[in-house]
């Protein structure tokens, strides 16, 4: 029996909210490129620009490169999980639909936290860029909590909706991938890894470069 995973409402519509919020931030930046000085302030220390920088596409566009490589990430894990699966009875088929439909969603709808987080990022960024201080540095906080809460709570309901569903809390332990070969499911792992490294990781080395020392 071969079949493909449908995705749900919530995992198109994640899909299509990512595509828009990476499209509002490239042309916000886009317009932003001129208004912004030539040299801008990188490092801080006391609240006073440290550090200055030439303006360059590669820096003033950096969130925008963010919110593309996350969404090829989550965009690859999704792929993979609502895959082709091969080998499995009627009920199994069943139970793996719905387990692989219901990780999709949440994959899809962390990755549309992240990239928004990256759009609050980069009006944040060009506003200090263009005032050589941070004037929004609550608000950026405040996404970045409210990010964190957000995916917490998205695998909370993730977890929820799967033992919820007909098979009940014994989906938890059906396998998405069941039937792959192990190479595919090693893909899997590490793409999960990289989608789950990449926020924070990407986070760090802005801080690293923006923070005030």
């Amino acid at each position: 029996m071969t079949d493909t995973v449908r995705c749900t409402y919530n995992t198109r519509l994640a899909g299509w909210m990512s595509g828009l919020i990476d499209t509002a931030t490239f042309f916000h930046l886009h317009r932003a490129y001129d208004q912004v000085p030539l040299i801008v302030p990188v490092r801080f220390e006391a609240g006073s620009p440290l550090t200055f920088a030439f303006k360059s596409p590669e820096l003033i566009y950096l969130p925008f490169g963010l919110q593309l490589a996350l969404g090829a990430v989550f965009a690859a894990v999704v792929a993979v999980v609502i895959g082709r699966n091969h080998g499995l009875g009627v009920a199994g088929d069943r139970q793996r639909r719905e387990v692989a439909a219901h990780t999709a969603e949440g994959v899809a709808l962390l990755a549309a936290v992240w990239i928004g987080f990256q759009a609050i990022n980069a009006w944040r960024l060009t506003e200090l860029w263009r005032r050589t201080f941070d004037p929004y540095m609550e608000l950026y906080v405040l996404a970045l909590l409210t990010a964190f809460t957000a995916s917490v709570m998205i695998g909370l309901r993730v977890v929820l909706r799967v033992q919820e569903s007909a098979a009940g809390a014994a989906q938890l332990r059906a396998p998405v991938l069941d039937g792959r070969r192990p190479l595919a499911r090693a893909g899997l792992a590490a793409l999960l890894a990289v989608g789950i490294s990449a926020p924070f990781v990407l986070l760090f080395l802005v801080w690293e470069i923006l923070r005030p020392a």
